[in-house]
């Protein structure tokens, strides 16, 4: 027999056994396409390519971690998927996520115990790795009180300890039981969150709408272990795993990403970016979540924690995902007039189970009940019924949040005792709560006065010192699990004025509500907790002031899109600019200071901005300018 029909046989023999392999895994599967980066028309079929002895070793004994590239061929196929490029055509990009979500029919990490790649002893991939592994999971909630839900589930992951997990001590792959106790490392650690979106139900559409949003977490536990203290924490919490498949849920985990870590991209601006590590698929766990491409409420709030995060697979960041999903929607929202508003909601949750939505701009009413405002000091001291009146006409008006005040922080106003500003605030709120149910915020400095006031009725905590002036406000507001204001100032009211010096006021603003952002987390108060306010009269001078109103979008992108509240309401530089000097006659001038902020320049056109609330003192008159200027620029 010749050399070359030994050759030939053993290709022959190659060649079937890869096909072999492959069927029994799953249906053959032929594509025909046109690919973008060459004239010719080919074939796809994975297995004929070569894989690394390790891939195949990995292949043959249905091991849980497939290698990327094997992993990728299989799924996607003979999709024309072009890797580190941003481009990539988008009817193939739909066929390979069609591809993706085959795999997981279940709509959830958790896999049919029938899907192809089984373990067969699932326990020896629970252990606890010695180094940590940074993760991001979906969350989620639409029965019960949500919020409370997910922030005890958040606090239940966090407190995580290797007795929690129950993991065995004897097989290879474990370190000690007790190895938190030796290194004084929790096993899980929270990173940062998102923001909070309420998204109506997908698959099961006849159960309440859901509180989405996604966490960042850095945790030594592995896939498998981590994926059973989830499951765990959730029936704690009282979901029913073996109730309806997406029905309703006090609390949802997904694990959406694990083992992120930092690639270099290679397009043209050389950049930085995070790749969604592992590819993980056994008889309980798929990684990444095969349904990430349709969903919304997941892309969303990943954006918020990394826009530019790729997909393992495809090489595709979350913002590319949500942009062809967008797309892809709106196409259909042409034919389907009833689908055309926006699915994910961002919402900041307050007491008792209620939500304030950023559907819309929301304009806080100002009650000061001091002698010395500098606007409407004196108007509502000394009577509990006549600020109650006024707070309620101002809900009538159109107010989203009442914001009671007992200490004037006008420029060199002196500090104000807690006990006094007790005396004056808290009757004020009792009253108003038992007439109302509007959300109430406490405009304080104190601790003291913050935590009296949230258990009297209150549920915002509003700081002007952002946290700096007394170090007990961020852990108050932690335990007392409500949103915080954190404003922009230096020094007291007193000093302030006196140190409004800055090379660039925008960058420098931004820059200081970012590290008072990031403090305030590390206390305890996680993102979506969080409104920031540039601090406009603040320890600035005029030049300042405009310069903040102006490039309000650029403090938006500097502060990652945090919430923004913005307080111009008949300021100083008003009257510098019209000349008018009783700042109850500047109400015009406030209003033009509050569009500006509203308006988002993209190329040659205008949108409407990001999460925004307007602390005014006519809410009737700023109310009523908000709405037809949103009116016009919803206008098609």
């Amino acid at each position: 027999m010749r050399p070359k029909s030994v050759i030939n046989i053993l290709l022959t023999f190659v060649i079937f056994f890869n096909l072999s392999m492959f069927t029994a895994s799953q249906p053959m599967r032929f594509s025909r396409i046109k690919s973008t980066s060459s004239k010719s028309t080919r074939f796809s079929l994975p297995l004929f390519r070569r894989i690394s002895q390790k891939a195949f070793h990995q292949h043959a004994s249905k091991s849980t971690l497939l290698s990327s590239e094997l992993y990728q061929r299989r799924l996607l196929l003979s999709c024309n998927i072009h890797h580190g490029r941003n481009e990539i055509n988008s009817r193939h990009y739909q066929t390979s996520m069609c591809l993706l979500n085959q795999i997981g029919r279940g709509g959830d990490n958790q896999i049919p115990n029938k899907h192809e790649h089984k373990s067969n002893n699932d326990e020896v991939l629970e252990f606890v790795h010695k180094k940590y592994q940074r993760v991001y999971i979906a969350v989620g909630a639409n029965i019960g009180d949500r919020f409370n839900n997910l922030m005890k589930g958040i606090s239940m992951l966090e407190n995580t300890t290797c007795d929690d997990i129950n993991i065995k001590e004897n097989h290879d792959l474990l370190v000690s039981k007790h190895m938190d106790d030796k290194t004084h490392e929790p096993l899980i650690r929270m990173i940062t969150t998102s923001f909070l979106r309420e998204t109506p139900p997908m698959y099961v559409t006849d159960q309440p709408s859901f509180l989405n949003g996604a966490i960042e977490i850095e945790t030594k536990l592995s896939p498998h272990a981590l994926l059973k203290r989830l499951k765990e924490v959730e029936a704690e919490i009282g979901r029913d795993l073996n109730g309806i498949r997406n029905g309703p849920r006090p609390i949802d985990f997904d694990i959406i990403y694990y083992g992120v870590t930092k690639v270099q991209r290679e397009d043209s601006e050389n950049r930085t970016m995070l790749h969604g590590g592992q590819i993980i698929q056994t008889n309980k766990l798929e990684v990444p979540h095969p349904r990430i491409s349709e969903r919304e409420f997941v892309l969303e709030p990943l954006c918020d924690l990394e826009a530019n995060l790729l997909h393992p697979l495809t090489n595709i960041s979350s913002k590319k995902m949500l942009d062809l999903l967008t797309n892809q929607n709106s196409d259909q929202d042409i034919n389907n007039k009833e689908s055309s508003q926006s699915l994910a909601v961002q919402v900041l949750p307050l007491p008792r189970n209620r939500m304030l939505s950023f559907n819309e701009t929301h304009v806080m009413g100002i009650l000061n009940v001091t002698p010395d405002s500098f606007s409407d000091g004196g108007n509502y001291e000394g009577s509990v019924d006549m600020a109650v009146v006024q707070a309620l006409e101002m809900v009538k008006e159109g107010a989203s949040i009442i914001d009671i005040g007992g200490e004037s922080t006008r420029p060199g106003a002196k500090e104000v005792e807690a006990s006094i500003e007790l005396k004056r605030t808290i009757p004020v709120i009792r009253k108003l709560r038992e007439l109302s149910d509007i959300p109430i915020s406490i405009d304080t400095r104190h601790s003291q006065v913050a935590k009296e006031a949230i258990e009297a009725g209150a549920d915002i905590i509003n700081d002007v010192s952002g946290g700096t002036y007394d170090p007990l406000m961020f852990q108050t507001a932690s335990t007392l699990n409500v949103p915080m204001i954190i404003m922009h100032m230096r020094g007291t009211p007193e000093t302030m004025q006196s140190m409004a010096q800055y090379d660039n006021v925008v960058e420098e603003v931004s820059s200081s509500l970012m590290s008072q952002s990031k403090e305030a987390e590390l206390s305890g108060i996680p993102r979506f907790l969080q409104v920031l306010d540039p601090g406009i009269g603040f320890a600035k001078q005029f030049e300042h002031n405009l310069s903040l109103l102006k490039d309000c979008n650029k403090i938006r992108k500097m502060v990652d899109h945090c919430p923004l509240l913005l307080g111009p309401s008949r300021k100083g530089f008003i009257g510098k600019i019209s000349g008018e000097d009783s700042a109850e006659n500047r109400d015009f001038g406030t209003l033009a200071s509050c569009l500006v902020t509203l308006m988002q320049k993209d190329g040659n056109t205008f949108k409407g901005s990001g999460p925004t609330i307007l602390r005014v003192h006519n809410v009737k008159g700023i109310k009523q300018g908000v709405k037809v200027f949103e009116a016009i620029m919803k206008a098609k």
